[in-house]
This record gives C-alpha cells, sequence and structure tokens, in this order.
C-alpha cells in the first residue's frame, strides 16, 4: 500500500511533471497529469482524516470503496465535503479553481482532448494558485 506521506510527495510530483510536459509544449498530457494531483492529494487527505499511514485500497472488502479515482467519492471517504462546498461558496475564485480542477476523468487518457496552451495554463494555475489553489488548500488538510 502507498502511505500517506508517499501520496503528498506523488501529488507534487505530478505537478512538476504536468508543469514540464506543459512547458514542452505537451497540453493534454499537462492536463491530464493535473487530474493525478487533486487525486493524490485527496487520498492524502482521506488517510489523514481516517488516522491512517497508508490508503487503505487494497483492504479486504473495502477496494470498492477506496480504490477510486471519483472526485466526488473522494469527497466524502476525506471528510472534506462539507468544507469544500462551504470554500466554493465562499470564494468565487476557489470555485472556479476546484471546478476547472476537478472536471477530469480517468478515461480521459483514450481521448485527443486538443488542449490549448491557456487550457493547460488554466489548469495548471488551478492547482497552484498562491490564494486560492486546489492543491495549495488540499494541503493544508493533509
Amino acid at each position: 500500500m502507498i502511505t500517506s506521506v508517499e501520496l503528498q510527495e506523488l501529488a507534487q510530483l505530478r505537478l512538476h511533471e504536468a508543469e514540464a510536459l506543459f512547458a514542452a509544449g505537451f497540453y493534454d498530457g499537462s492536463a491530464y497529469l493535473c487530474g493525478y494531483v487533486v487525486e493524490l492529494a485527496m487520498k492524502a487527505c482521506v488517510c489523514k482524516t481516517l488516522g491512517l499511514t497508508e490508503y487503505p485500497d487494497r483492504e479486504q472488502g473495502l477496494e470498492r470503496a477506496f480504490k477510486t479515482h471519483d472526485f466526488n467519492a473522494l469527497e466524502v471517504l476525506s471528510g472534506l465535503r462539507v468544507k469544500i462546498s462551504s470554500k466554493r461558496n465562499t470564494s468565487a475564485s476557489f470555485k472556479t479553481n476546484w471546478s476547472l480542477a476537478t472536471a477530469w476523468k480517468p478515461e480521459d487518457r483514450y481521448v485527443i482532448s486538443g488542449k490549448s496552451r491557456r487550457d493547460a495554463e488554466d489548469l495548471l494555475d488551478s492547482l497552484r494558485s498562491e490564494e486560492e489553489g486546489v492543491l495549495i488548500w488540499l494541503s493544508q488538510q493533509w
């Protein structure tokens, strides 16, 4: 199993990889990795909420609940649904960033989406904005 600390490190690493792909002009790949940044960060939050050092994606009988890419499910598992809803209701900037960052689906890997430079840059900014960035906020929760 993967530890909470490894999830946090992987979220940061995937962000750096997304930035590198962006810099190289691979906007679809950059945008795709941004989805994993959010997923990994939310799974680290699940660990904190449940008081676990490892993410339980292989626990007997619990695999279906925890082995997910679904952001709505991860909001519930992390115990952050109310906080996220409150943050979206009080900050238009966070609401926009959250909407951009969580529009991702793992099935996107099978699609050439034709993301523009602007699309990918907006997505990256939605994660790393110092004031209302999704990754910044999630890292304060883990």
